[in-house]
């Protein structure tokens, strides 16, 4: 993997070199409004490397996806920052990477956590809150998913730029839909969102992995950013669901 993250380290750097402050998220604005949404880091030959997204459910618990965990090979450390805008002079807070022993690439079994000291989160007064099991399964069922609004939260690209990404690492929100549970892709255990930025709407892009998708403007979350269909981040996105007996036990251990 370390090959992988020196690469994305040349990325952000350059990125951080050349562009304007912006928003991440595309077409989002920045988040002050979901504290516990952080971003997580590693260390590659004494460089700092922001690696993806995630959020606190508590004041331990750090939740993140499957892959962005992997990406550390069990041997790099991890860490995370809570400040809306991550540079590189951003306090860092010691983690212990949990990964999710079903997770072996793809999209399924995508949830892992970073365990934190409660100490060092004893700022943030409110935290991510769990789904109740089946939640988007009984709402699917009483009321359909048609205009049902989401809010995704993240640190990732704010812009698909020639050869590359536009990297801002600040903490964006954007609104979004929830397009389906039950395609081909959906499978059962993600969710469907919309990923085309425009008409008020934002969508989610390489960094944004791990962070929340989160039910209206609530501070419920359903879902974990996982995938995009292409390159140029538009289309359809996919999360992982949190409101399923899988995500939730794993959260329980």
């Amino acid at each position: 993997m370390r090959p992988l993250l020196r690469t994305l380290l040349a990325t952000i750097v350059v990125a951080l070199a050349i562009a304007a402050p912006s928003g991440a998220i595309l077409n989002g604005k920045p988040d002050t409004a979901h504290p516990y949404v952080g971003i997580l880091v590693t260390v590659v030959d004494g460089q700092r490397v922001p690696v993806c997204s995630g959020f606190l459910v508590s004041p331990t618990v750090f939740v993140t996806a499957g892959h962005c965990v992997a990406a550390l090979g069990g041997t790099l450390p991890a860490y995370v920052s809570f400040d809306q805008a991550y540079t590189s002079g951003s306090v860092l807070l010691v983690g212990t990477a949990v990964p999710n022993p079903a997770f072996t690439g793809g999209s399924a079994h995508e949830i892992a956590a970073v365990l934190l000291h409660e100490e060092d989160t004893a700022d943030i007064e409110v935290y991510a809150r769990l789904p109740r099991l089946g939640l988007l399964d009984s709402l699917n069922k009483r009321k359909g998913l048609q205009d049902r609004s989401l809010t995704i939260v993240g640190y990732g690209a704010n812009n698909v730029i020639k050869g590359g990404y536009d990297f801002q690492l600040v903490r964006s929100f954007a609104s979004s839909r929830l397009l389906n549970l039950t395609s081909a892709n959906a499978g059962g255990f993600n969710l469907q969102l919309s990923s085309n930025p425009g008409q008020g709407k934002g969508a989610i892009c390489f960094g944004d992995s791990g962070g929340p998708v989160l039910l209206g403007s609530s501070h419920v979350v359903v879902g974990i950013n996982s995938y995009v269909n292409n390159r140029q981040c538009s289309g359809n996105a996919f999360a992982f669901r949190l409101d399923t007996a899988e995500s939730l036990g794993f959260l329980a251990r």
